[in-house]
């Protein structure tokens, strides 16, 4: 039966996916523009995939399916926002590669046949997932004939049953995995690398030398000395578009009005404060007063002198009377006032032990804790007991020893039982955990110490306020249409102008950080130019603590980038390049006649530098850097030859190799060089394949119109 709960209790999550599915039409609706309709496919789809469509429902299906899962699996009530879009993200991809794979195992004729994946579920290769879900807690083990009759009767059960379906989602993906196990084992069979190619690169590595160089530094030719012609741009640009490829993305232009309090609202805030004093000295119950009061939950921790961060407040507390009221003081955007709720003198660290008895079943819990507790009052073995009985697994094989912790260490319940008893007393302490018997094994040296209830307001902005800041922005945006409109508003009014790069699934700008408005306006627009209005036509938009305004200055569409939007970058490679040239040719010239990289180095106005220990696998040259063209010409020159000019990165070498130690590689790191590329290449694969298959399945990502 536990193995039921295990399934019903995570199948329970599949059961909001069908109440959820009735807010997609909300979404579908929000999104589209007035009079669309949900029976308009291409209006409906969030992407396409090799000329298969998704759909917004089944892509938000997934989506709560996934978060429905997380919430399970962690034991969360809610998501972050930032928890969604990654949701959101990882379900876009998930379900991009599983179309694109399934069409790839389906050209190569992979699958999983049903004696195969019953091995995998249930036989004798059985998947770590499943295993782990029928597993006895207690030893480990799994009675496949148990698993078999339970998975018998979630087969038989009613089409729709929470339970089946997490079963069904489970078969599906060990399915999954064990076809991307063989696409895998394809992929790796694919590659080979010869004995030859391993002997060179053992080989290679075992070479080292010692060189002596000069360096021309790029530097050392003015821009003005290169012509770079136009039809040279446009040629570099025509063989080299694959560099130039970009995604599409959106420019815009954008101010800022910071909602943020004025003088008069932190002064109103102050003054609220300070009218609280006197009601918080009489009041009986200091912390209920704070708590009911502060619009900041604080720990109700014990502090001992010198442990607060405020020296005034610390002298204070030790020394005024428990009635008196300190602040009020400014910290953390809030004015607070203080007070003392209550004195001891207390232990800064205690060392405790406990069994943990899980509430499955609240009344059966407590008695047995209870039965423990006294048994061990009697005199019982805790360790013994804490074995025995603990569900805690991470202090049961030490006999539930927590070891040394402080108040803020440990959950409340109990570093509130264990910092109030005495050594060894054995106390039943509920938590959200379950019971736990609880016995205080060592104190620190106990201390004075007192407890303290804050009261807080913050800081901020009045509605007064947050209207005058609106209607600044409104008195700005009054009158812009174009980008000209506002450039004009901006001197006009001395702002500062912000822009921004926008791809179309960002959800932050820089100084915006819910931005998701924008940037969906941003895309939904069919040409730059104009100013950007919210869905409710609005040229005012608000994220967070800002109205903006935002003005779309350009549309990058996916592809090769216009030769205009790349020549700047093409002619500075290409004076790069002409200046190498240059350089090379005025080392050639000196090199001719010169018996020593010496008299080289007079002719060409250089120094000579000296560099040990160069070789193949040498991941920068001491004293110029990375230059991977140096390093590997180094490896191949024979000692004491003057090489001909090296075009590197930094500039044009000219080198001598004084000495070079080649060691004699063994058969053993021959072998050890072939599992090193053979280990590269896989990885190389791998991690290019899927987004090669992405690029070439055309897929269309239009989320941004509903998200």
């Amino acid at each position: 039966m536990a193995t039921l709960q295990k399934i019903r209790n995570r199948g329970g999550v599949l059961v909001s996916i069908v109440i959820g599915l009735a807010l997609v039409a909300f979404i579908v609706g929000d999104a589209l523009s007035s009079g669309a309709s949900l029976i308009n496919r291409s209006r409906n789809k969030v992407g396409e995939v090799g000329g298969e469509t998704i759909g917004i429902q089944e892509y938000q299906q997934k989506i709560m399916k996934n978060e429905d899962f997380i919430k399970s699996m962690n034991g969360l009530s809610a998501l972050t926002d930032e928890q969604q879009r990654m949701i959101r993200e990882n379900t876009w991809n998930q379900i991009v590669s599983e179309i694109i794979l399934n069409k790839e195992y389906e050209e190569l004729g992979l699958d999983v046949s049903g004696d195969e994946l019953y091995d995998f579920l249930l036989g004798s290769n059985m998947n770590p997932a499943v295993s782990q879900l029928f597993a006895d807690p207690n030893t480990g083990q799994v009675d496949k004939e148990r698993a078999r009759l339970i998975i018998k009767q979630l087969i038989e059960a009613p089409a729709g049953t929470p339970q089946k379906e997490y079963w069904l989602n489970m078969e599906e993906q060990v399915n999954t995995a064990r076809k991307q196990e063989k696409y895998n084992t394809l992929l790796a069979k694919s590659l080979f690398v010869t004995d030859a190619q391993a002997k060179e690169l053992a080989e290679s590595a075992a070479t080292t030398a010692d060189i002596s160089f000069i360096m021309k530094s790029y530097n050392t030719v003015s821009d003005s000395a290169v012509k770079v012609t136009a039809n040279e741009i446009k040629d570099y640009y025509n063989s080299h578009k694959y560099l130039f490829e970009r995604e599409e993305a959106r420019q815009i232009a954008y101010v800022n009005f910071d909602i943020t309090a004025s003088a008069e609202d932190i002064k109103e805030t102050e003054n609220w404060v300070n009218d609280l004093k006197p009601e918080f000295a009489e009041a009986k119950n200091v912390l209920e007063f704070a708590n009911l009061s502060s619009e900041k939950r604080f720990q109700p921790k014990y502090y001992k002198k010198g442990e607060l961060d405020n020296e005034e407040l610390d002298e204070f507390l030790f020394t005024e009377k428990s009635d008196a009221v300190f602040g009020p003081y400014l910290k953390d955007n809030a004015y607070n006032i203080v007070r003392v709720a209550d004195r001891r003198v207390l232990p800064d660290s205690v060392r405790a032990r406990h069994i943990l008895i899980a509430s499955n079943n609240m009344a059966q819990s407590e008695k047995l804790a209870d039965s423990l507790a006294g048994l061990i009052r009697k005199g019982g073995d805790f360790d013994a007991l804490a074995r025995q009985y603990s569900a805690d697994q991470n202090t049961s094989v030490n006999g539930g020893d927590f070891g040394w912790f402080t108040q803020d260490q440990m959950l409340q319940p109990i570093a509130d039982s264990a910092f109030f008893s005495n050594k060894n007393e054995v106390k039943v302490v509920r938590s959200n955990y379950g019971f736990h018997i609880l016995q205080v094994t060592d104190r620190s040296k106990p201390v004075d110490k007192v407890q303290i209830g804050i009261v807080a307001k913050e800081i901020t902005p009045s509605q007064q306020t947050i209207n005058k800041i609106y209607n600044d922005a409104r008195t700005f945006a009054n009158n812009i249409n174009t980008v000209e409109d506002f450039e004009a508003a901006l001197t006009a009014n001395n702002q500062t102008k912000r822009i921004a790069n926008l791809g179309k699934n960002d959800y932050q700008i820089a100084g915006i950080d819910n931005a998701r408005d924008i940037i969906r306006e941003a895309y939904m627009a069919e040409k730059p130019g104009f100013i950007l209005t919210t869905k409710e036509k609005s040229p005012i938009f608000e994220a967070g603590d800002k109205f903006s305004v935002v003005v779309l200055t350009g549309i990058q569409e996916e592809g090769v980038a216009p030769l205009n939007s790349v020549s700047a970058a093409i002619r500075t490679e290409l004076i790069r390049k002409k200046k190498g040239e240059i350089i090379a040719k005025e080392l050639t010239n000196a090199i001719s006649g010169s018996e020593s990289l010496l008299s080289v180095a007079q002719k060409a106005n250089a120094e000579v530098m000296d560099a040990t220990d160069v070789s193949f696998s040498s991941f920068q040259v001491p004293g110029v850097g990375i230059e991977p063209v140096l390093t590997a010409e180094v490896v191949t020159m024979k000692e004491n030859e003057i090489s001909k000019p090296i075009i590197g990165n930094q500039g044009v070498y000219v080198v001598v190799v004084n000495s070079k130690t080649v060691e004699t590689v063994t058969p053993e790191q021959i072998e050890a060089a072939k599992r090193s590329i053979e280990q590269t290449n896989l990885y190389t694969k791998f991690r290019l394949i899927l987004p090669a298959l992405v690029k070439n399945a055309g897929v269309v990502d239009t989320r941004y119109k509903f998200y």
